[in-house]
């Protein structure tokens, strides 16, 4: 792999204008073209089982801290989601590799049969250290499935459809967080955590086989050396930040722990950019910064994601805190927020294609930093109805942004980049998350002394939540900014255009 203006060599394979041949036309077969609508409904599936493990757990922690005994090597049941986590990020890394060495098919069907094995394991897990160690396993699988799916339907469709295809790939994304919290409550409330875990594991197969006899394999393969040491550099320096500032609540954001935890995993990342960037065939292929809007799309999407995780953390914690809301209640109010999202995920994307990234992605955070001003000036006795209003106003306007500014950035690099460029956005989102969080705790526990406190003053409790979404709304005026150098219209058309000659080129 190789960085701007610098040409990409591979034995076995034609390489045209930078792209390779697609797997799938390397047989010398003319084989009749499939729809990619039904490719497309096939990857939902998957993306959206995934995503639905992520959203439905929180609400199982309690039922299974009483059904397991308590670990003799002190292990908490935080850790069901630390875990979780912590196989996504180890997995991520090297998805560009193994997608253009193996192909995203068997990448695809391989990631589905780890997560439905960590389902079965999970559901008959006899003890936390098991269990824990389940959850890695389904973290692996469901951390290769939404890149490689997104990576997948990228290349199904035409240049100047991508941003529309996307957007209907976005609705599993943010539904899921919507129906997981109430499904997951009803299940464990009316059978067992344990069955939670048997669903996913009959959804898993059922995608799986789909995918087995539906897909085809698209995109380039390549045989390049697999780069060992950037692996596990990325592995260790995004875990480190990952679960410092995850663990910053329980350690104490300003402790000598956090710090020290989060601030090496930066060191080994800074270790893991000048490695990379001295190899012919990093695991990461940095050099995509090279090219600004794909650049300038990261960061928009690392802002973005602050931004969402400060709603998805601490405004349930506000509503439990300030209003004595239970969870069921609170998941209820949130709901409308996701649904409006992917509402208009699909809209995006079609907006998109046709006028290019920047205006709708604008046009999103601006209602994102409108409804994120009410937020920072909420009252004790506001009515929850408004509440849920507001959210649903901020749900659509972060469902316009997300999806463009995710296409410019990929339609922005040659293909051979696709594999690593969908994996690279996941890793920003997974950076960003947490250290959005670990940010915004921080202020908490200045204010009141811990991020959700048993005993304090409601007063005082809302000044110090609606501070935080104070900090966000100008963290959201900060995107906006950003998102003005996304491209327009006329560079947008010039991107599909490079991306549509290298389609040809390489058929």
């Amino acid at each position: 792999m190789s960085g701007p203006g610098r040409g990409d060599t591979s034995a076995g394979v034609d390489v045209a204008g930078g792209a390779e041949r697609p797997a799938a036309a390397a047989d010398g077969a003319e084989r009749p073209r499939q729809s990619p609508w039904v490719a497309m409904g096939v990857i939902l599936v998957g993306t959206y089982g995934a995503v639905l493990n992520s959203t439905t757990m929180g609400v199982a922690l309690p039922e299974v801290a009483r059904d397991l005994t308590p670990s003799p090597l002190g292990v908490d049941v935080d850790w069901v989601i630390t875990a979780f986590l912590l196989g996504i990020v180890m997995i991520l890394p090297g998805i560009g590799w193994l997608s253009d060495r193996f192909g995203r098919k068997h990448v695809y069907v391989g990631a589905l049969l780890c997560f439905v094995v960590g389902a079965g394991v999970s559901a008959l897990a006899p003890s936390m250290e098991v269990l824990v160690g389940a959850r890695f396993l389904q973290g692996l699988g469901a951390g290769a499935v939404m890149p490689v799916g997104m990576a997948t339907i990228y290349e199904l469709f035409p240049a100047d459809r991508r941003g529309s295809a996307l957007g209907v790939w976005g609705i599993a994304v943010m539904a899921a967080p919507a129906v997981g919290p109430p499904l997951g409550g009803w299940i464990v409330t009316a059978t067992s955590w344990r069955i939670l875990f048997l669903v996913f594991v009959v959804v898993g197969l059922g995608a799986a086989a789909l995918a087995h006899g539906v897909l085809r394999d698209n995109g380039a393969r390549e045989h390049r050396p697999l780069d060992r040491t950037g692996w596990a550099l990325a592995v260790v320096g995004i875990a480190m930040v990952v679960v410092g500032a995850r663990q910053a609540t329980s350690w104490g954001p300003t402790s000598g722990l956090t710090i020290g935890v989060v601030g090496a995993g930066f060191v080994v990342l800074a270790v893991l950019v000048r490695w990379a960037l001295r190899r012919e065939h990093p695991i990461i292929e940095f050099r995509m910064f090279a090219y600004p809007t794909f650049a300038v799309g990261m960061g928009v999407i690392a802002l973005v994601t602050m931004a969402q995780f400060s709603r998805l953390n601490y405004i349930p914690i506000e509503l439990q805190v300030v209003r004595g809301l239970d969870a069921q209640e609170v998941g209820l109010l949130l709901a409308p927020a996701a649904l409006g999202a992917a509402v208009m995920m699909p809209i995006s994307g079609w907006v998109s294609d046709r006028v290019g990234a920047r205006p709708p992605t604008v046009v999103g955070l601006v209602v994102m930093a409108f409804s994120m001003w009410p937020l920072a000036h909420l009252t004790v006795d506001g009515s929850d109805r408004w509440v849920t209003i507001v959210l649903m106003i901020q749900g659509a306007g972060a469902g316009l942004c997300q999806i463009p500014s995710s296409v410019a950035a990929m339609n922005s690099l040659p293909s051979r980049f696709v594999s690593q460029s969908t994996a690279v956005s996941q890793l920003v989102r997974q950076l960003a998350g947490a250290l959005g969080v670990a940010v915004l705790a921080t202020l908490l526990v200045a204010d009141l002394g811990a991020v959700a406190p048993a005993d304090v003053d409601l007063g005082e409790a809302q000044a110090a939540y609606n501070s935080v979404f104070l900090v966000v709304f100008w963290l959201v005026v900060l995107t906006i900014v950003t998102a003005l150098f996304l491209p327009g219209r006329r560079r947008s058309q010039q991107h599909q255009a490079d991306r549509a000659r290298e389609f040809i080129e390489s058929s």
